[in-house]
C-alpha cells in the first residue's frame, strides 16, 4: 500500500495514483473520504482504504468502491447503520484499526469481543485486512516499545483470525518499519515518505534517491542603487547596487514566510540567491547580484535531499510537512 493522502504527499494525488497504478501498486491509502473520491473519479481501479472515514458519508464510501477503516465502536455503528438498507446479497470489505499504542485512532483489546460479535451478525462485512500504526519505527531509542506494539498487534490480530472462517490480512509497517523490522512485514507494508526517498536507517536512505524537486522560472529582473527598499513594508534594503530577481512563487503556494528575509536561498545558475525582504503571497524576490542570469531562468527552490532537510531545519519541521504544505496551485509533472 501507498499512502497518496495530504495530496498525494505533496505530490498531487491523481498523478501520483495513476503513475503508481501503472507500476503495479497493489493498494493506496488515504486519509478521508473526499480524497479517496476524487482519486476514483480521475479512474484509478485500485483499491483505495479510507484511513477515517467521516461517519456521515458511509454512502460515498460505498458507491465509489472504497474501503473504510473502521476505528471505534462508533464508526463501526455508523457503517453497519449504512449497509443495513443496502441488498444483503452484496459485500462489504472493511479494514479494522487497532491501537496498539499510538492513542490516536484504533480499536483496544477490551472491545475486540463485541466488535467482533457484531460484525459476526453481518455475513456481508468482510474484514480485508487488520491494522495497526507504530508510534516510533524512526527511533531506534524507542525499539523496545515498537517491539511491544508488534507484539500487542499480533495479539490482537489473532484473536480477530480465529473467529472468522477466512483469512484476514495484517500491516503495521510504515516506511521506516519496512527497512528496520522486515519480521513485521506480514501480508503488505505502507509505504509513505520513503516513497520521496527519505528513510532514519543510513544504510537505506544512501541509496534512496530524491524524488521530488520545486523549481520555477524568473519573471524580472530588476537594478537597484543603494538605499532603495523591495517588497511589504520595505523589509528588503540594498546598500549597494544591486540586481534583484523576481520569482512567482508565495506563501500561498507553500513557500514559508519565514523564509523570507534572507533566511533561504533559491539556486539560479548553480548559484544561491538569498531572498531579500517579506515573501508575498505569490511572488519572492531574491538578490542575484554575483549571478548572471536572464528572465525565464530556472530557479530551484530545493532538488535534492539534503536541500529538503536543511529547509526543514530552518522551518523548525519534518520533510513532511516541506512537501505537503505545497499548494495544489502548484504544477505537478511526473516524468
Amino acid at each position: 500500500m501507498v499512502m497518496v493522502k495530504a495530496y498525494g504527499y505533496g505530490l498531487g494525488p491523481i498523478g501520483l495514483s495513476k503513475f503508481l497504478e501503472e507500476q503495479g501498486v497493489d493498494y493506496l491509502g488515504v486519509a478521508n473520504i473526499l480524497e479517496g473520491v476524487e482519486i476514483r473519479k480521475a479512474g484509478v481501479k485500485l483499491p483505495i482504504a479510507i484511513m477515517k472515514p467521516e461517519l456521515e458519508s458511509f454512502d460515498l464510501v460505498i458507491k465509489h468502491q472504497l474501503t473504510p477503516a473502521i476505528f471505534s465502536l462508533t464508526s463501526l455503528t455508523a457503517f453497519v447503520n449504512t449497509i443495513k438498507t443496502l441488498p444483503v446479497d452484496k459485500n462489504f470489505n472493511i479494514h479494522l484499526k487497532l491501537d496498539t499504542g499510538m492513542h490516536r485512532l484504533g480499536l483496544k483489546m477490551d472491545e475486540l469481543d463485541e466488535v467482533i460479535k457484531s460484525i459476526q451478525q453481518y455475513p456481508n462485512i468482510i474484514i480485508e485486512s487488520v491494522f495497526s500504526q507504530l508510534t516510533s519505527s524512526d527511533n531506534y531509542e524507542e525499539d523496545t516499545f515498537s517491539f511491544n506494539q508488534i507484539k500487542q498487534f499480533e495479539k490482537m490480530a489473532e484473536k480477530i483470525s480465529t473467529s472468522f472462517n477466512y483469512k484476514i490480512d495484517k500491516h503495521i509497517a510504515n516506511s521506516n518499519a519496512i527497512v528496520r523490522f522486515p519480521e513485521a512485514h506480514y501480508d503488505m507494508v505502507r509505504l509513505g515518505i520513503g516513497l520521496l526517498g527519505f528513510s532514519e536507517d543510513k544504510t537505506t536512505n544512501g541509496v534512496l534517491k530524491n524524488v521530488a524537486v520545486l523549481k520555477t522560472k524568473i519573471a524580472q529582473i530588476h537594478h537597484l542603487q543603494a538605499g532603495e527598499t523591495i517588497g511589504y513594508g520595505r523589509m528588503g534594503k540594498v546598500t549597494k547596487p544591486s540586481t534583484i530577481a523576481t520569482i512567482p512563487i508565495g506563501y500561498a503556494d507553500g513557500f514559508n514566510r519565514q523564509l523570507g528575509n534572507g533566511n533561504w536561498s533559491l539556486i539560479i545558475n548553480g548559484k544561491s540567491a538569498p531572498t531579500i525582504g517579506n515573501i508575498c503571497m505569490d511572488i519572492t524576490m531574491v538578490d542575484v547580484t554575483d549571478i548572471e542570469c536572464s528572465e525565464e531562468d530556472i530557479a530551484l527552490f530545493f532538488n535534492t535531499k539534503e536541500s529538503v532537510l536543511s529547509l526543514s531545519k530552518v522551518l523548525k519541521t519534518i520533510p513532511y510537512e516541506v512537501f505537503t504544505t505545497i499548494s495544489p496551485r502548484v504544477k505537478r509533472d511526473f516524468i
